[in-house]
Formats: C-alpha cells, structure tokens, sequence
C-alpha cells in the first residue's frame, strides 16, 4: 500500500482519489477552502462558498460520455445526484422539427445524460468521498519535497492554525485546476518548469440561472451567431441556463452583463428566447481570461520530475462553453488511476506511463476542442472586423464535419454523428473513418454551407444597446 496525496478537494480531485482508494492505497485530499459540504444538497446549492473553484458559479454541464465514467467508475455519486434532483437529459428528444424521422436507433442510451448545477456536481462527489477518503480541508499547500534528485516525495502545508508541517508521500497528485502553482513550486525544488502551450482566445461569458415549476419546451444547445453565441443548457430540479459568449476584445458587446441587454439580447433569438419564461434565479455572472492551456512533465520520452502527476485542469484546461471540461477531467482521473494500478512502485514507469495513456487517450480531445475555439475565434473576428469569415480549412476532418452542420437538419444520423462528437463519444476522425458516412454526409449537404441561427447580426445588435 502507497501513501498518496491529491492537491485540490473540487470534483477531479476527489473522483481522482476516489478511483484510487478502490486499489487499497493511502489516499489523502487537501482542500484549502475550509468549509466542508453542507449538511444538505439545497443548502449547497444557496450558500456554499468555494472561492478556491473558479468555475463554482458559472454554468456547467456534463456531457454523457462523463455520465459514462460516473456510472462506471462512481456510481455511488451518479446515485447521489440522482436522488438531489439531477435532471436526465437526452439530446435526442430536441431533435429540430426538420428531422421527421424520430424512431428510435439501437445505443441511442449512450447520448443520456445527468444535469445539474456546479454546486450539486460539488456535493454529490463531496458527500460520498467524505465517507471513504481522508479529505482535510482548510489546508494550505505552500510547496513540495524533494529528495534532491528530481523526485517529489511529499508537501509542506499550513493548517488552518497556521502551523507549518510536511507530509510525505509515494506520489503527488496535482488536481488543483487552472491556477495551480506547480510550475512555481518545481522551479523552487530545482526541477524545469514543465512544458507548456497556453492560448487566450478572448472568450468572455455573461450567465444567468432559470427556473419555474413547469418549464416552456426549451432547446438545449451551443447556438453560435455571428459575434456572439447563446449556451442554453438545462440543469437540476427544474432549473435552465442560458450563457452568452463574446470576444473580450468587443467592447461594445460589454452592455450584455447588464440585465436588460442580456434579456434583449436572448428574447431576439427564437430559438433561445423560450427560456425568459422562466423565472431568473439570482444575478448575471461574468468570467473571462479562460486560457486553453497545457503542461507537459515528460519531455522527449523522459519525466523532468517523478512523484508528481497532473490530472484535470492542472494538466490541460479549456473553453468551458463547450461543456467538456468535466468530462475530460474524469477521464483523465481514470487514466491516471490506471497508471498508478500498474505502476506505483516504479516512479519513472509511471511517469512516463501516465503521460502515454494521457496522450493517447486525452490528448487528442483537447486538441480538437483547441481548434474549435480557435475556429469560432476567427469567426467573431471577421464578424467584429465587418468582414467575411475565412473558409474552414481544407482537410477531410473538416470538410465532414461542415457537411454533418448541414445534413443534421434534416436527417437523424446525421444529427446523432454530430452529438457523437459534441458529447466525447467519437471523434471528428473516427466518423471519418465509418464507412459510407462522409459520402452520405456529402450527398445530404449538396455542397451547401452551415447557415446561423435566426438572431441579430452584429450592427442590429449595437443598434439594440444603444
């Protein structure tokens, strides 16, 4: 049995110590936030404070690949946010008008889901975890131990007294999100700073919550115009939300936090504007200077530190508006609890084993929500700039997924290939590689390309805010 200590008590944390404590270690979570979970799951959702979480506040969603690994790997939290009131959603019940065909196709399971806020997520993991892992909180890691030799072999902490320890461990896990100060705390021990490639496209996000006792028929979604985009997602307990996406660089686009123009701004959407039926729940919530980024601690097949991993955000983060941060956040806790079932005796095998497994199965979904949000920035530049959006580029991924745009208005596989990739059951290149699917994909579009939602073009909406 290996003594194990995980950084960061949010969902990736305790899913990552969780999945651990199964394979019979010594599992310990420092949190530095204070307050442990509330005694229930509404007084979580109205006064949790969990200022060390970023995100605690602003829309989240778990698409069904992460209801996968909850179900497979946590089912007691699955059960937990069920019984808190966890909404099952399935994407294929808002299949647009367009698509006639609505007979059921065999796996159509796998596109489930469960919604819920942040704060109910937090709770539902928090409240099992307590009950099987050592979780101390009001902790304040300052730094590392080292050997001296490029290997981590523990923390100093500070308690909530303000007294100064260390802890040792057989391994680190650092799942302290985007703001994690590893780099700092290796450079600090001797070790290079890892690898790293960071991109900040500018997206800035105005939330609200929505909830009534019977909710108007809404259409969940990523809905993009030409400056802007609409996130409208459903939740638990009744509750919608509804997110608008800009580019921080618009400043005229800065009146959308303001009540008003938020409301102005979704009521000339139709397709987004059922969700002012409903009732606001609280304020407008802002957040921007949201990086995708990635650290890197093997360079060249070799570890530059052993008896630190990174897991979730710590390792790569993105744009939240596509949903997906939760999700790959427990797959790569899976991951990394295979590494360290196969490996925990041998520093550098699982070092190197946890960075393979990560590039083969994480990496490459990071890199294509990258080039979304690369994609999507471009677009809003041209359409702050007043000019036309350059042409996707040319590669047969590309091509595909402009066709299936198209063809999943009319056509129920096509729309079912579409949320395959939105919800992380496939990607782009594994539709690409199905037989007969790209040709169909063709022959549906008829060479036409994906056209915008009915809403306001950018000059009728700085017309709106004036």
């Amino acid at each position: 049995m290996s003594r194990i200590v995980v950084l960061g008590g949010s969902l990736i944390g305790l899913a990552t110590a969780l999945m651990i404590t199964e394979q019979g270690h010594e599992v310990t979570v420092l949190e530095r936030d204070p307050e442990p979970p509330p005694a229930t799951a509404e007084e979580a959702i109205d006064g949790w404070e969990r200022p060390g979480v970023m995100q605690f506040q602003l829309v989240s969603f778990l698409v069904p690949r992460g209801r996968q690994l909850l179900d497979q790997h946590l089912p007691a939290v699955s059960a937990r946010l069920i019984r808190e009131g966890g909404g099952e959603y399935n994407c294929l019940a808002n299949m647009p008008p367009s698509v006639t065909d609505r007979s059921p196709r065999p796996g159509d399971e796998r596109f489930a889901t469960l919604a819920a806020r942040r704060p109910l997520f937090e709770y539902a993991m928090a409240t099992v975890a307590d009950g099987a892992v050592d979780v101390r909180r009001g902790v304040h890691v300052t730094g590392l131990l080292s050997d001296g030799h490029r290997r981590v072999t523990g923390v100093r902490l500070r308690d909530a007294a303000r007294r100064d320890a260390e802890l040792a461990a057989d391994l680190v896990i650092d799942a302290m999100g985007r703001r994690s100060p590893l780099p700092g705390w290796l450079a600090a021990i001797g070790v290079t700073a890892p690898a790293e490639d960071s991109e900040d496209l500018g997206f800035v996000y105005y939330g609200r919550y929505f909830q009534s006792p019977a909710p108007a028929r809404l259409t969940g979604g990523l809905f993009h115009y030409d400056c802007y985009s609409v996130l409208v997602l459903p939740s638990d307990r009744g509750t919608w939300s509804a997110t608008l996406v800009t580019s921080s660089r618009d400043r005229a686009l800065r009146p959308l936090r303001e009540e008003a123009n938020f409301a102005k701004l979704v009521g000339a959407c139709p397709v987004n504007a059922p969700i002012l039926e409903l009732e606001p729940i609280g304020d407008i919530f802002a957040a921007a200077g949201i990086s995708d980024r990635r650290r890197q601690l093997v360079d060249g097949g070799a570890p530059v530190v052993t008896g630190v991993l990174t897991v979730g955000d710590a390792w790569a983060c993105t744009n939240p508006s596509l949903g997906r941060g939760m999700t790959i956040g427990l797959m790569h806790a899976a991951v990394t609890a295979e590494a360290v079932a196969e490996h925990i005796a041998d520093p550098v095998a699982l070092a190197v084993e946890h960075d393979r497994l990560t590039t083969e199965r994480i990496l490459p979904w990071y890199r294509a929500t990258t080039q979304v949000d690369r994609q999507r920035a471009a677009q809003v530049a041209a359409a702050i700039e007043g000019r036309p959006p350059a042409p996707p580029p040319g590669n047969p991924v590309a091509e595909l997924m402009r066709d299936i745009t198209v063809a999943m208005r009319t056509d129920p596989d096509m729309y079912r290939a579409f949320y395959e990739t939105v919800y992380l059951l496939a990607l782009p290149q594994d539709l690409l590689a199905r037989p007969g699917l790209a040709e169909r994909a063709s022959q549906l579009a008829g060479g036409r390309a994906p056209t915008l939602p009915p809403g306001p073009s950018r000059p009728e909406l700085l017309a709106m805010l004036s």
